[in-house]
């Protein structure tokens, strides 16, 4: 079994299989926290892909030398879906009470050498992302990442919001592919 630090850093390089093996030891831990949330089970499938995106923030800005790969994993992760939820308007969302409390972490994100990371990272992310996206797909998901509601995207594009709802459906799709 390769040790996790290796797989960590394989990953971080861009080492696709080095990622694959590190979300699959990861997936019980992904699983029981989104099935620990009060959400409808037509939801978790959407949390889970936030929650690998999670992970895979994680990977790439992990600095061995400030936390363990697992303590800062559950931060990210947690974050990652709090933050979506909240996006969406699940303020509400029960959450457990560890969980509240611990979401900002004790790790230093704000870090200028992490915040550097983040960006090259999230650079290379939208990279491969819009790579397997059309071009009206790459329309719709960059204003859903703007956090855009659905009626306001199918105004700006003159679509109708099933349209809408269906090309964020495929984007889910493909990114799910891709990870």
């Amino acid at each position: 079994m390769m040790e996790e630090n290796v797989l960590v850093a394989s990953a971080k390089e861009g080492d696709s299989d080095a990622f694959d093996l590190l979300a699959t030891r990861y997936q019980g831990f992904l699983s029981s926290y989104i099935s620990s949330l009060s959400v409808l089970p037509s939801e978790r499938e959407d949390l889970m892909q936030e929650a690998l995106i999670g992970l895979l923030r994680a990977v790439r800005s992990y600095d061995a030398e400030k936390a363990g790969f697992s303590t800062y994993v559950s931060a990210c992760v947690k974050n990652s879906v709090i933050s979506y939820l909240r996006r969406y308007g699940r303020q509400s969302i029960a959450l457990p009470m560890d969980d509240v409390s611990s979401a900002s972490g004790d790790y230093d994100t704000n870090t200028p050498e992490l915040q550097f990371i983040d960006l090259e990272t999230t650079a290379q992310l939208q990279q491969k992302v819009f790579s397997v996206l059309s071009p009206y797909e790459t329309q719709v998901f960059e204003m859903y990442l703007a956090e855009t509601p659905y009626a306001l995207i199918a105004k700006r594009l003159n679509k109708n919001e099933k349209s809408i709802d269906n090309a964020i459906q495929r984007i889910k799709s493909k990114l799910k592919r891709l990870v």
